[in-house]
């Protein structure tokens, strides 16, 4: 709830996607319609064109289950292991910056502040150490999973779940968890 009273001028900007989307009910706000001041020839700034960026192969903003992939992948050749998991799991693939800059993944790819904000049901944060740019695109998610090495990583102040220790060793037991082998078979 948000509340202007007494106010002279107010500039509320919200990022997309911020927060769920609640109809409001039993509110009675009042909305005062007011012209500008401004005439066309005191604007120093004019709307040319709204420019929307391309949409990729994959909607990362729709999945129900990401995992995110960071610079503990290593390098492009790991990624077969994590699409592997990705298949099993029915998730999709995303990446934060440091990875689509080096163009491991498409820049469609990326959650962060200068990428995609997310919340799916399910974020897997594989080797993302958890910058504060890549974790207020993808806090908002229902069930946050990290893995990483480093056990202060900044990713583990969010994380509901999270696993000290390298995503190479964690992929291939939790394949195995997913195919019903218990016992490491």
């Amino acid at each position: 709830r948000i509340g202007f009273r007494g106010a002279t001028h107010c500039i509320l900007t919200i990022r997309s996607g911020s927060f769920p989307f609640e109809p409001a009910v039993g509110y009675n706000a009042r909305v005062e319609m007011l012209s500008s001041p401004l005439t066309a020839d005191t604007q120093a700034r004019r709307f040319v064109a709204l420019v929307e960026s391309p949409q990729g192969e994959v909607d990362i903003t729709r999945a129900d289950i990401l995992i995110s992939v960071g610079r503990g992948l290593g390098g492009p050749d790991n990624l077969p292991r994590v699409e592997a998991l990705a298949g099993a799991l029915g998730a999709t693939i995303s990446c934060s910056r440091p990875v689509a800059d080096k163009k491991w993944l498409p820049k469609e790819r990326q959650v962060g502040t200068s990428g995609k904000k997310v919340a799916p049901k399910v974020y897997i944060a594989l080797g993302i150490s958890g910058a504060f740019q890549h974790v207020a695109a993808m806090k908002a998610s229902g069930t946050i999973i990290a893995v990483n090495k480093d056990a202060r990583a900044p990713i583990f102040s969010v994380a509901d779940y999270g696993i000290v220790g390298d995503m190479f060793d964690f992929i291939p037991v939790l394949m195995r968890l997913l195919k019903g082998d218990e016992n490491g078979n």
